[in-house]
């Protein structure tokens, strides 16, 4: 978002307003050539953040009052909103201006997706006892709201832009009379930047993939195919996962600690040393139960590395089998493991796969095209709503 920010802001006749969440921020809008800054303040302390945990229906009535605000201030012709996960949409059905919402993730198929099978919440009790299951068992009460919030936001959506045929098969269904705009997301500036992928020489397979700590990424997968790489005779490896410390709960579910299996978790890594990463890797590995268009997936074949990823959400859209990646069925190590050594033992695949990926993807995220993807659909709505 901060580098699309940048592409629009220079933009001719184009003001920009940018509302969102700062905790502690004391000023009502702070505004910085042509554009305009609303950090709304809401939940600087720990107790208005557990109210807002306990209490979600009061808290999205809140926002939704200082959302207002800021919009009676700014006075927009286009309010454009960044994902559906929030209550920023709620604002729909309190203004007569219209409203785009950009999609990001969707938490009603993602709360679908959320365990892997066999699983439930309740295995948090049993692997991490009583005071974790219950932090668990909140959390999912919490992302239930959040995806019921989600439905009437949807519902009450006249305009949306996406960049996959499933965010665009989602959003039909709750909102079959609604407008979709195609487009495309600005990447991080580094990687426009960086140079793109050779294949190292690497005396030991180096694999990568960039995750969060919520069960639907995968983590249980990798695990599980990270085990089975072990078993092949004469193969070394390194998986280096990004994103994580540690995920007590699939390891002790599954018994498997990640240094047993090959696996680094890395954490947080800064743009700079995951670019590094990336560079060094022998491909790249998606292994997530549900996604729309994972940013890291783009990245990967930004930079050209090969990807392989489960063909799950909108996946399927930024990856064509065979051709600018590879697709395995979510929960499968076999699947997975199989690919992952068919890349490695064919140089020549691995190249033509990692070219043809950053081909498409420089075309999918050029900056220009983007911006001009944005100025349309605003446009458009502007012109069908012009009084």
């Amino acid at each position: 978002m901060s580098s699309l920010e940048r592409a629009m802001s220079s933009v001719p006749d184009l003001e920009l307003g940018i509302c969102f969440l700062l905790a502690g921020s004391e000023e009502f809008k702070v505004k910085e050539g042509s554009t305009t800054y609303y950090p709304v303040s809401l939940y600087n302390s720990k107790y208005k953040r557990i109210k807002r945990a306990f209490f979600s229906a009061t808290s999205d009535e809140t926002e939704t009052g200082r959302y207002l605000e800021v919009i009676n201030d700014f006075e927009p012709d286009i309010i454009h909103i960044f994902g559906s996960e929030q209550a920023f949409g709620l604002v729909q059905g309190r203004t007569q201006i219209p409203v785009v919402i950009h999609i990001q993730g969707i938490l009603i198929p993602y709360l679908n997706a959320m365990f892997a099978p066999g699983t439930n919440a309740l295995d948090y009790f049993r692997h991490l006892g009583l005071r974790s299951g219950i932090t668990r068992l909140k959390d999912l009460s919490v992302f239930a709201h959040n995806a019921r919030r989600e439905e009437k936001i949807l519902r009450l959506c006249r305009y949306f832009m996406g960049r996959t045929e499933w965010d665009n098969t989602v959003a039909r269904y709750y909102a079959p009379h609604s407008q979709y705009f195609y487009c495309s997301e600005m990447l991080r500036s580094i990687f426009y930047e960086a140079a793109p992928w050779s294949k190292p020489s690497n005396s030991i397979l180096q694999l990568a993939t960039t995750i969060s700590g919520t069960d639907y990424k995968g983590f249980d997968l990798i695990l599980k195919t990270a085990r089975l790489l072990q078993g092949i005779e004469g193969l070394r490896f390194e998986w280096k996962v990004f994103g994580i410390m540690d995920f007590p709960f699939w390891e002790r579910k599954l018994k498997t600690r990640p240094d047993e299996v090959g696996l680094q978790l890395m954490g947080v890594a800064s743009p700079e040393a995951l670019v590094a990463h990336l560079q060094k890797s022998d491909m790249f590995i998606h292994p997530s139960y549900i996604d729309n268009s994972p940013n890291s997936v783009c990245e990967a074949q930004y930079l050209g590395v090969p990807v392989i990823s489960t063909n799950v959400g909108g996946i399927s859209s930024l990856i064509t089998d065979g051709e600018s990646g590879l697709l395995v069925p979510a929960n499968d190590p076999f699947a997975l493991v199989g690919k992952i050594m068919k890349i490695a033992g064919d140089h020549d695949l691995a190249i033509r796969i990692g070219e043809r990926a950053r081909t498409v993807a420089i075309a999918r995220h050029d900056p220009d095209r983007i911006v001009a993807q944005n100025l349309a659909a605003y446009n458009s709505i502007f012109e069908a709503n012009r009084k």
